[in-house]
């Protein structure tokens, strides 16, 4: 009986004889709309006159009219792609109840009835039972079968007319889905001053069941159309080409990242990366395998200034007693160490104590920055800095309304705060008086900036005035 052997992180490939690929220059450059380009060189062993030729280490999500063969000195006659493939899930669904051998990382292998598969586990009915096992743990599964499907990729092939024997090297470019990547930021803020080191990681993730060895890996900032009429939406990304660090190139309106040369990206498998020169990471021993995650650094980790201040922020009508929002902020600027574009992504923000420990304070989606502008991110509320707003006069005419607000900051901490009392207010107005300094942010809102000393308070009144007809 015919055994087959089905690595799950891996897509065994056999190279036609014609053709030999070009090891360590094979590049992935994956774009945030969950798709990638594969450039592919190869090196083409023609013989003088008709050539028939065949490439078959593709990514089975390959979209198929896109393949592009990029060759010189020869013509090209005819390109074909062979779609009559099967994915290993399929093949593997399709032989429910067979006989199968499942074999651990690290573990034994285990024979018995295949009950089910999907993306994250494999079951199968043995003599002590049922036994799932997931994925990410599984070295391979072996398939008991008389008769073995042993077409697990598309392929390639094209007529070539050659004058005289040649060996020349080409490059297939081809689009694939099941990569996609995005930003993780970490903000480390510290409590003795106003500075922060700031680390950029780039997320990459290989939702194909396609192992790429010895590939330079890049990440395209920006959203590209494809296959609909819809207008990008490009985040806004390009307001400057001014100060961009040696990781990154353009594209048009695009920003490429390079995240290095010679990776492994490997099959159902996460690693992160840290974006830290000092941990002197080898590269060439990184391993992204297919259905994995993995951080790659983009930028060196940057240390800049940031400003916290407290928000307490209202409306008209608002009556309340409670803690103050705290807002952290930095600006994207050569005076503070950046000057460069930032993608939208995720930050995690971090603050460390006396101690010197580091906590985790939260989490925030951070739109594209461009240079020049500046972040602002939610780090929740404040326990010991406390907001009171009470209407202490209202007087409401058939075509007027004026309203007397105090608002009252308590500072029960042991620092100097800043804070913004920010009120809400709409309609035609004016402010006829008011007990502290204030600015006029928009046509409905003002706002109060306050130092407050620690272990004190802040008491502001104003009165305000709306007429209408």
């Amino acid at each position: 009986m015919k055994k087959l052997l089905i690595a799950l992180f891996a897509i065994n490939i056999l190279f036609s004889q014609e053709v030999e690929s070009v090891e360590n220059n094979r590049t992935l450059t994956i774009y945030k709309d969950s798709f990638a380009i594969i450039k592919e060189p190869i090196l083409w062993n023609l013989n003088d006159g008709k050539n028939i030729t065949s490439f078959n280490n593709l990514s089975p999500n390959i979209i198929l009219d896109s393949p592009f063969l990029n060759i010189e000195g020869v013509e090209v006659k005819s390109q074909t792609l062979n779609k009559n493939f099967y994915s290993t899930d399929a093949y593997l669904k399709k032989n429910i109840g067979s006989l199968a051998e499942v074999k651990p990382i690290n573990d034994s292998a285990v024979q018995g009835a295949l009950l089910d598969i999907n993306s994250s586990s494999v079951s199968i009915n043995t003599n002590k039972g049922l036994l799932i096992f997931q994925r990410s743990r599984v070295e391979y599964i072996a398939l008991k079968s008389s008769q073995v499907q042993n077409k697990f990729t598309p392929q390639i092939s094209w007529e070539i007319f050659s004058e005289g024997l040649e060996n020349i090297t080409a490059e297939l470019t081809y689009l694939t889905s099941g990569f996609s990547w995005k930003p993780i930021y970490k903000l480390q803020l510290s409590n003795s001053d106003a500075s922060a080191a700031l680390s950029i990681s780039a997320e990459v993730v290989n939702n194909s069941n396609m192992n790429l060895l010895g590939v330079d890996i890049k990440v395209v900032e920006g959203l590209v159309p494809i296959g609909n009429n819809k207008r990008s939406q490009n985040m806004g990304m390009v307001a400057s080409r001014g100060g961009m660090s040696d990781k990154t190139d353009t594209l048009g309106d695009f920003y490429i990242f390079n995240l290095g040369s010679n990776l492994n990206l490997k099959a159902l498998e996460t690693i992160q990366f840290p974006l830290l020169d000092e941990l002197l990471i080898d590269y060439e021993n990184l391993n992204l395998k297919a259905l994995e995650t993995i951080q790659f650094p983009l930028l060196d980790e940057l240390l800049i200034d940031y400003e916290k201040k407290y928000i307490f922020e209202n409306s008209e009508q608002d009556q309340k007693d409670e803690p103050l929002s705290i807002e952290i902020s930095f600006e994207n600027s050569k005076e503070n160490n950046l000057e460069l574009p930032l993608p939208s992504g995720v930050i995690y923000l971090y603050e460390k104590d006396i101690d010197g420990a580091l906590s985790f304070i939260g989490k925030n989606n951070l739109s594209a920055l461009y240079k020049g502008g500046s972040a602002i991110l939610d780090a929740g509320k404040a326990f010991d800095i406390i907001g009171k707003r009470r209407i202490l006069n209202f007087d409401r005419q058939n075509n007027s309304e004026e309203s007397t607000i105090s608002i009252q900051i308590v500072n029960t901490s042991n620092a100097s705060i800043k804070v913004k009392a920010v009120e809400k207010i709409f309609g035609d107005w004016v402010i006829k008086e008011s007990s502290s300094m204030y600015i006029k942010e928009d046509a409905s809102t003002i706002y109060f900036p306050l130092e407050i000393q620690p272990d004190s308070s802040e008491l502001i009144t104003y009165t305000y005035r709306k007429e209408w007809k």
